[in-house]
């Protein structure tokens, strides 16, 4: 009996696919092989060099670990190189600008509103240079004594800076780089060139240009500070209310002159007030345009200067001059003012010079 072609013809493509996917497998199984030898073989190459692909877990904790550690240490030595032996070596100086040990922390802890020791040693190093530059001698028995007491008093100076930025942050003071510029280079003209201003400023201190700049900004926001204070009606209600009791008590017939010498703060009270004769421009432009604006023998009223409040007689006049006599009573002055604040502040001291 014949055999059935189409059965013959089914069989040999059955048999081809089954041959083809045989060869599809093996294929497949012999390029991945090759990619998994390819691999390996890579792993095992970049091994040989000391490169890891994955590190373990504990591997990372442990020199995490070793480096905070190792941290943690560094920061403990320097400490006692800070607190205990109060070192000013080199190292102790680039340690102490990456961490900063407080010295003092003013109304708030030591993450914050602290003075450092960085800083202190900076304002050291300047005093030391300057005494130097003058020829005084600060390793005597005598020089020691001194740089003791200037140690504290620059602990003491740092802490009043602190209060005196807190409060500018405050009162919203700000100091911008033109502010700086323009007051450096008045002094620059002034002294003689920036060559004159770097020699002095590296002879006297020991300071770069940088260095006087930030002090050039302190100065400015003390003066800004300063002019907040005097026009704060808040502090200055105390002067102004005895500045307008002594008015009320001229304009009854008090002496003008008993007056000065019982109440004003000026210089001149012991003479009653007696300021001399006085010309055009040599008092601040409030004064001068009430003493100028009297006739002889006329009281002003109550005139608010940088110095505080006044009242101001005229008692005589010679050609372009006036004869003037003041009472005056001091609003809250920077000094004054710092002088409260400290007393208030929370003041906390890790470090004793």
């Amino acid at each position: 009996m014949p055999k059935d072609p189409d059965i013959k013809s089914s069989s040999v493509k059955s048999a081809d696919k089954k041959g083809s996917k045989n060869s599809v497998a093996s294929k497949t199984d012999s390029s991945a092989k090759k990619t998994t030898t390819k691999q390996l073989s890579f792993k095992d190459k970049i091994g040989k060099i000391g490169v890891k692909t994955g590190p373990k877990k504990k591997t990372i904790v442990k020199v995490a670990s070793g480096a905070l550690v190792a941290l943690f240490v560094t920061v403990a030595v320097f400490g006692v190189f800070v607190y205990k032996y109060k070192s000013s070596a080199r190292a102790v100086k680039i340690a102490s600008k990456i961490v900063p040990y407080p010295v003092a922390s003013i109304n708030g802890n030591i993450l914050w509103n602290t003075v450092t020791y960085n800083q202190y040693l900076f304002e050291l190093a300047s005093i030391q240079k300057f005494y130097q530059s003058q020829g005084q001698d600060l390793t005597t028995q005598e020089g020691k004594q001194k740089l003791d007491q200037l140690k504290n008093d620059i602990i003491t100076q740092l802490e009043d800076n602190e209060i005196i930025s807190q409060q500018a942050r405050k009162y919203g003071i700000k100091v911008s780089s033109k502010e700086i510029t323009d007051q450096f280079d008045e002094l620059v003209k002034t002294a003689g060139g920036i060559d004159k201003v770097k020699e002095t400023l590296i002879k006297l201190y020991g300071w770069t240009v940088a260095d006087f700049k930030e002090k050039i900004q302190q100065s400015i926001v003390q003066k800004k500070l300063a002019e907040k204070i005097l026009a704060d009606d808040g502090l200055n209600s105390p002067a102004k209310k005895q500045i307008e009791d002594i008015k009320n008590q001229i304009t009854a017939g008090a002496d003008f002159a008993d007056l000065a010498k019982k109440y004003s703060a000026d210089g001149s009270a012991s003479n009653g007030g007696d300021l001399g004769l006085v010309s055009k421009g040599q008092t601040v432009p409030e004064f001068e345009a009430a003493a100028f604006a009297l006739g002889e023998g006329q009281v002003s009223g109550v005139v608010k200067t940088q110095y505080g409040y006044h009242i101001i007689k005229v008692t005589g006049k010679e050609g372009e001059q006036v004869r003037v006599s003041h009472i005056l009573i001091k609003g809250a002055d920077l000094e004054s003012w710092l002088k409260d604040q400290r007393a208030k502040a929370r003041i906390v001291q890790y470090f004793k010079p």
